[in-house]
């Protein structure tokens, strides 16, 4: 095979891998995020398998451009020559140290890639998701009511302020739900109501927010610690009170 056509397939498979890399990251980003792994599935396949062929079209990507570089060393080497003035001149040595230069400059910066790579990871001292796990429904069922009536407003409301409006607020109303709305916990439009004054155990917030529904793509982001689900329980078995300001 003459070297033009060669070249042209050497490119047609780069492009084929990039794409295919493309293609794959759309998946693991929007319709297979983080924490879907084991509950949904894209043509047969879960998030890990669409994340292994990911991994593979990158390590061929990486391939192909090694073979693309081998190509065209020559000319690599040449037009290095020309930019650098110290390599010019000395013939058949000129090109050699051109070519050893080029070879230590990519093979000191994967390197050091590697390196800091290894070196930079780093434990969080509180983990991201720290109820990766099935929370302990115990800890807060059984736990000893605590007296006093629960402020709305400075209580409950914090905890939505927190992890809630970002994607139900003002802004943005993820699934159609604003947490700043009573009524979009209280009504009924889109199925159960999300709370049940006085039934926190019919209450479906309850579940979104302890992982009791694994099947949500985003079940983990929705997890709140334990502390605050006992809180919004109280909250929701004495009455659900949300007072007007």
């Amino acid at each position: 095979m003459s070297r033009g056509p060669f070249n042209l397939l050497i490119d047609m498979l780069a492009a084929a891998s990039l794409l295919t890399m493309v293609a794959t990251g759309y998946v693991l980003r929007f319709p297979l995020p983080p924490a879907t792994n084991r509950t949904h599935v894209l043509w047969g396949l879960s998030r890990h398998e669409w994340g292994t062929i990911h991994s593979w079209a990158s390590l061929v990507l990486l391939l192909i451009l090694v073979i693309h570089v081998v190509l065209h060393w020559d000319w690599i080497v040449t037009m290095i020559r020309h930019r650098f003035t110290c390599f010019q001149g000395g013939g058949a040595d000129g090109g050699k140290h051109a070519g050893l230069l080029t070879l230590a400059v990519l093979f000191t910066l994967a390197g050091l890639f590697a390196l800091a790579t290894h070196l930079g990871v780093r434990q969080r001292a509180v983990p991201l998701h720290p109820l990766n796990e099935p929370p302990d429904h115990a800890a807060f069922s059984t736990a000893s009511p605590r007296k006093g009536k629960v402020d709305f407003w400075k209580e409950v409301m914090p905890v939505f302020q927190a992890s809630c409006i970002t994607c139900h607020g003002p802004t943005r109303q993820t699934s159609g739900f604003r947490a700043d709305q009573r009524e979009d916990f209280f009504s009924s439009r889109n199925g159960a109501p999300l709370v049940v004054p006085g039934d926190s155990a019919g209450s479906r917030l309850l579940n979104i927010l302890s992982g009791k529904q694994p099947a949500m793509k985003t079940a983990a982001a929705h997890r709140l610690p334990p502390d605050e689900i006992l809180l919004l329980k109280t909250w929701i078995d004495s009455g659900a009170d949300w007072p007007a300001r």
